[in-house]
Order: C-alpha cells, then sequence, then structure tokens
C-alpha cells in the first residue's frame, strides 16, 4: 500500500518525524519544526538523508510548521525510508521481501511475518489500555486512527471500541498527545491539498 497510495506514503513519513520527535531529536513548539539535538540527528541512518536535508533546508527558511511539514508528500523521501526500514525489518525477519509489478514499474515491498503482526498487535493492545502509555505507541494508534485503519489490526469490533475509548481517557491530559492531535489534523489537510494539487496538474 505505501508503494502506491499517497496518503498511506505521507502518514509514513510522519510517523519516522514523530519518531523522531519521540527521541528528542527534533522537537515541535511555537508552531516550528527545529532540531534539538544536532549530534543525534547527523548520526542518523544514510535512509533518512533525504528527510534530514528537506528539514534542513525547512528550518534555514524559517518556515511555519504547515510549510515545513510538506515535506510529508515527498515521493522519494518515504521511498528512501520505506527502503531503509524495510531492508532492516527484512534482517530482523520481521518482514517478507516480494516483488510487485505495476503498470509503470517493479517495485520491491515487505510483508510482515505472521509472527510480527501478532507482535505489533499485542503491542498496541497493552499500551491502548495502560495510563503509561508510551509516546510511540501514542503516535502509531493517532496515525492509525486518523487512517481508520485500527480496524484491520484489532478486529473484534467490541474489544476495539472498549480500547478506543480506555485509550481516550488514557491520553486525555496527556501533553505528547494534545501536541500530536492537532498535528495530525493539520496533516490530514496538507494532503488534501497536495492531492488537489496533483490532480489540477494532471488534468
Amino acid at each position: 500500500m505505501l508503494r502506491t497510495r499517497f496518503t498511506n506514503q505521507a502518514y509514513f513519513v510522519l510517523a519516522s518525524v514523530l519518531d523522531l520527535v519521540d527521541q528528542q531529536i527534533l522537537n515541535i513548539g511555537n508552531d516550528q519544526l527545529t532540531i534539538q539535538n544536532q549530534p543525534m540527528f547527523d548520526r542518523l541512518p544514510k535512509y533518512l538523508d533525504g528527510l534530514n536535508s528537506r528539514i534542513r533546508d525547512e528550518i534555514q527558511k524559517g518556515n511555519k510548521l504547515n510549510d515545513a511539514l510538506d515535506l510529508i508528500t515527498s515521493w522519494d523521501i518515504a521511498n528512501e525510508i520505506y527502503d531503509g526500514v524495510g531492508g532492516e525489518l527484512l534482517q530482523a525477519e520481521l518482514v517478507e521481501k516480494t516483488s510487485v509489478k505495476t503498470n509503470l514499474d517493479t517495485h520491491t515491498i515487505y510483508l510482515p511475518t505472521t509472527a510480527a503482526r501478532t507482535q505489533v498487535t499485542t503491542y498496541l493492545k497493552q499500551q491502548m489500555a495502560t495510563p503509561h502509555i508510551e509516546q510511540a505507541a501514542i503516535s502509531l494508534i493517532t496515525i492509525y486512527e486518523q487512517l481508520d485503519a485500527l480496524k484491520w489490526l484489532i478486529t473484534d469490533k467490541n474489544e476495539l471500541s472498549q480500547l478506543i475509548s480506555i485509550f481516550h481517557q488514557n491520553v486525555a491530559n496527556n501533553p505528547f498527545y494534545l501536541l500530536e492531535q492537532p498535528l495530525v489534523k493539520t496533516v490530514q489537510e496538507i494532503i488534501t491539498k497536495k492531492k488537489f494539487w496533483y490532480d489540477s496538474w494532471l488534468s
């Protein structure tokens, strides 16, 4: 899906940005994206070079957050991160590599193993049910909710409904969630605008 769906690719890049925020390498505040830990930022994996370069450009331009986050819609950045993370997960035996042919090209994709799917689902269920939720889990759940994708991981509707309710109670006053919730909505606006731009360009 990441190879073919623009919205999913954009949220994938957003998740990478939020992961760097979670690690206190980047910071989001005062309507700007900034580098919080320069030495760690400079030592990030090579497959993040495209993302890092774009972040530096946005910071140098002094762009506000809405403009800076346009970087999440970059196809090149999404593909670089996808290939980099996919390679790491392949080494960890959490995904399987396969090729898919489209009308334009043949792409390498990474499919999660059954064990990996179970691991992620178990992790999310545990995190949604605890008041001491990790920031990484908040990011994942917030993005999955925006994409209406939790139902593909937690297929029992009653269980999912209960977990979502508990999750929102637990994060109601969580500073990280209060930062992310409006951010994800802003990102959706950015994605929608870019889609309209692509549509007008293609037509």
